[in-house]
């Protein structure tokens, strides 16, 4: 795709061998015409609540959920609000078997809400697996239960007709068809986060949101714990073809919500740009931030960043973009 000349477009930083959709694309999931293509799909991008409305329609209302296609192997990232849509794609194919990956980041509600609305989840002959971490004193089987729980929602998880299986991650590194997952925990999210890195063949995505860098990352933060919360990090997101990191809030925001999980823009930038990586999807908008707010946003960091790293093509995740690397 070629760089956009409108002064507020947050693609035109993009490289030419980025290209970028913005409409959601109506196709099965896990058909293809080249079994080499790695397609990436953002269906939810707000964070900790949706935000439907005029002033969020450019960059989407929908709380997390990424789709990654790889051959014939599907996963999903994350079961937000934005699961809903990608359900309702899914749903046209009637007929087809359908067998699905779910890894989930953690069980914030903004990560898990949309599970409930997820209609192949109630379709008999799909195959789903829930993957995500253990909690200290919760299985993960039992969170996604309770917030089903009649006192909360109508409908019981067990009217969920889909052969589902809900599995704690017990191993740093598994498979799931061609698609190699490696995970690690995020300490500097309240609860506990995730971070998920896609090997497809020679690529690499890396689905790293709900994580405090400035915490460990940001100004004067030298400690022998915060170093080494630095190098974990940069050792996992290192050289990434894409990289979906959590940049929810500005730089002068931060300091009103330390503690609270998430990162600021120019922090995220800055680990992404020392780590060589590729592509950097700016994801989890903060609910306050409107379409015009991320503009300015964006001009505000764009200006800062694209003459001191090039190399690093830096944008803001758009509900309905996808990505063909």
């Amino acid at each position: 795709m070629r760089p956009e000349k409108q002064r507020s477009d947050p693609h035109r930083f993009c490289p030419h061998g980025v290209r970028i959709s913005t409409h959601c694309p109506s196709r099965k999931m896990s058909a293809h015409s080249s079994n080499e293509q790695l397609l990436v799909t953002f269906w939810g991008t707000r964070g900790s609540i949706s935000t439907p409305g005029a002033r969020t329609q450019k960059y989407g209302g929908n709380t997390p959920c990424v789709s990654v296609e790889y051959g014939n192997t599907s996963v999903i990232l994350d079961a937000g609000t934005g699961i809903r849509n990608l359900g309702i794609e899914l749903a046209q194919h009637k007929g087809e078997s359908l067998s699905l990956h779910l890894l989930l980041s953690h069980t914030h509600w903004d990560h898990i809400q949309g599970l409930p609305f997820f209609m192949p989840a109630y379709r008999r002959g799909t195959r789903i697996a829930i993957y995500g971490s253990s909690k200290k004193k919760t299985f993960l089987a039992s969170v996604l239960r309770k917030q089903m729980d009649v006192n909360y929602f109508p409908v019981d998880m067990s009217a969920m007709a889909a052969d589902l299986s809900i599995n704690e991650i017990s191993s740093p590194a598994f498979r799931i068809g061609r698609l190699k997952v490696v995970c690690q925990e995020q300490v500097c999210h309240p609860g506990g986060s995730v971070r998920y890195r896609l090997h497809a063949g020679r690529k690499r995505i890396v689905y790293a949101t709900d994580v405090e860098l400035d915490a460990f990352m940001g100004r004067g933060k030298t400690s022998p714990s915060e170093r080494r919360l630095a190098r974990d990090y940069l050792s996992f997101i290192r050289g990434a073809d894409l990289l979906i990191g959590d940049g929810q809030y500005s730089e002068s925001e931060y300091p009103t919500r330390i503690g609270w999980g998430h990162s600021s823009m120019p922090v995220l930038i800055e680990a992404a740009c020392r780590a060589k990586v590729r592509k950097l999807a700016i994801f989890h908008h903060d609910p306050q931030h409107t379409d015009s707010i991320l503009d300015r946003l964006w001009d505000q960091y764009a200006r800062r960043y694209k003459n001191t790293h090039p190399k690093t093509a830096i944008f803001l995740a758009r509900e309905g973009m996808t990505l063909a690397l």
